[in-house]
């Protein structure tokens, strides 16, 4: 392999738009090629790339610069990281001045070469299993071939741990594993390993470096399955399983299957579904929307047909319409997943699965038919109110009439009627916005950046709210929201959904760790001026009455007060 000792000598070995392309579908005009901006939402395509230069630029949201720069801002990595990706693409080996071929860099690129580091430990573990193992026997009785144990390196975590040892011997501290997500408790010297006696599944980002683990019990361990926390490099609202391997196919086909969990993409792929990715295991999320729209104009959903999985797809649904990507849906019979399924039934029965899935508009009709909730009336005003969200998530009109027309076919309801509810909701949405009710009004930018941040990084910002009291959330506009995001990790109920929608559309970008510290801070500081307001009118009603006592006890107080406001400024 050759070596590059310049960024201009690598750039010169990369064609952009090719790099360009492995992103965002774009369009030759002219000298530029044009496409929708994968940095903000939009239905016209602002964002361009000058085929003379390689330079980007966006006339929507302002974001701009060269190769280096896209892949930065994509891939949310450092500078050294995007040259790394580039010397990959080019088949060469990087090797900038007064810095080696081998050398690491250092905060997050540690951390990577930490888990990469990991994910070798684990696999080899699992290469050396006894063939009677529990490890073994699993993945023999769940059909797992050796060359899908190799293609995905999966992994062993053994009973007894030794990452620790491993990791040592490699150059890495404890303190640095457990910022990794691999040790549950690094306070005492005997750090505790996360995964142990479980089946590894290496989690890469679509750049094909290990972010994270899953891994599935052997036994009667709960949970059985167990995924890495958040870290400074994984959050798993962002990452899709296997789409590191699978996003060339899913590009070329325009389409991309979507399953629930790790088996399942197993399962699939082994199969022969080339275009095949999996969520973590939980519901799909907007991150992960976004991921897949970078290469896929269709997306095919493939989860289980119990009530959670109903739920799940039922959400995917309004996530990837709002991003104006197709959707089918795929009726495995007998509520069987998509792994159960293959083993019983073989790869080409999941096929004609896949090809025959329904669209989404039907899964709907058809799940509201099977519960028997459109036989009468009420039952089909309930589900057309239903309906309604859905419809006007729809971003083609065209689309959506025609919709709309299906809709009145089969419930036998008039299509005008239709029409008019759909036209009430849009005006209802409008005057929303011309005129916001009073809960959207007071809602402060430190708000919506802690919404902003429970989503993105949600035990980073439940481990900073542990610093405020009960009653400086309680008395926040999105206080409720907030609370069931702790919770739930979802809202509760129309108002907070219509939130939580808000924010995440408005126009406050994407929160960041400095984000959320600094909105805490104000969250903090303007809850203790509210207190020493009140507690200085207490003070003035305390004075009126004569109460000289609880005056004293009041300044007191107050004074508190003003102390901690004074140590927050500093």
């Amino acid at each position: 392999m050759s070596t590059v000792h310049t960024i201009d000598e690598l750039k010169s070995l990369v064609d952009p738009l090719a790099v360009y392309q492995d992103y965002i579908r774009l369009t030759r005009r002219g000298r530029r090629s044009v496409g929708l901006c994968p940095f903000h939402k939009e239905k016209t395509p602002s964002f361009s790339v000058d085929l003379d230069n390689g330079l980007f630029y966006c006339f929507g949201c302002h974001k701009g610069g060269d190769l280096i720069q896209f892949i930065q801002e994509i891939e949310s990595c450092s500078f050294r990281e995007a040259m790394e990706l580039l010397a990959r693409k080019a088949g060469v080996e990087l090797a900038l001045a007064g810095r080696g071929p081998a050398q690491a860099p250092d905060g997050r690129g540690r951390l990577l070469a930490l888990l990469e580091s990991a994910a070798s430990y684990y696999h080899r573990a699992l290469t050396e299993a006894a063939p009677g193992s529990p490890v073994r026997l699993y993945l023999r009785k769940r059909d797992i071939r050796p060359e899908t144990e190799k293609r995905l390196r999966l992994g062993f975590a053994p009973p007894a741990g030794g990452l620790v040892a491993h990791l040592r011997r490699e150059g890495f501290t404890p303190d640095e594993a457990a910022e990794a997500g691999l040790l549950l408790d690094n306070s005492r010297r005997t750090a505790l390993e996360r995964f142990r006696n479980r089946l590894l599944f290496p989690i890469r980002d679509a750049m094909g470096r290990v972010v994270g683990f899953g891994g599935r019990a052997l036994g009667d361990e709960e949970p059985k399955y167990l995924n890495s926390p958040e870290t400074p490099v994984f959050r798993k609202r962002e990452i899709l399983y296997g789409l590191d391997e699978t996003k060339s196919a899913i590009r070329a086909q325009e389409e991309a299957v979507v399953v629930e969990g790790y088996m399942d993409f197993l399962a699939v792929t082994q199969a022969g579904a080339a275009n095949a990715v999996a969520t973590l295991g939980t519901a799909l999320a907007d991150g992960q929307v976004r991921a897949l729209k970078r290469y896929a104009r269709c997306v095919v959903l493939n989860f289980d047909r119990d009530p959670a999985g109903v739920a799940a797809a039922q959400r995917a649904i309004l996530l990837l319409l709002a991003e104006g990507l197709r959707i089918r849906v795929v009726c495995v019979p007998d509520g069987k997943d998509p792994d159960e399924f293959i083993r019983l039934h073989g790869a080409k029965a999941y096929h004609e699965l896949v090809e025959k899935a329904e669209p989404f508009f039907d899964f709907l009709v058809g799940m509201e038919e099977q519960r028997g909730l459109t036989r009468d009336s009420a039952g089909k005003v309930a589900f057309l109110d239903h309906l309604t969200d859905y419809l006007c998530a729809v971003p083609d009109p065209i689309e959506r009439q025609e919709l709309a027309k299906e809709v009145a076919g089969r419930l036998g309801v008039d299509h005008g009627l239709i029409l008019k509810r759909l036209a009430r909701k849009a005006a209802g949405e409008k005057r929303e916005v011309a005129a916001p009710a009073p809960m959207v009004a007071g809602l402060s930018v430190a708000e919506q950046l802690l919404v902003k941040s429970l989503l993105a990084f949600p035990e980073l910002a439940e481990e900073r709210l542990k610093s405020l009291p009960e009653e400086a959330l309680k008395g926040l506009t999105a206080g409720p929201l907030i609370e069931s995001l702790r919770l739930t990790g979802r809202p509760r109920g129309p108002e907070q959904t219509a939130l939580l929608a808000m924010i995440q559309n408005g126009c406050h970008a994407a929160a960041s760790a400095e984000d959320l510290a600094g909105a805490v801070a104000r969250i903090w500081s303007d809850y203790l001026r509210g207190r020493e307001r009140r507690i200085q009118e207490q003070i003035r009603e305390a004075s009126l009455r004569k109460d000289l006592a609880l005056v004293q006890i009041l300044n007191r107080e107050k004074m508190a007060v003003v102390q901690q406001m004074q140590t927050l400024q500093h």
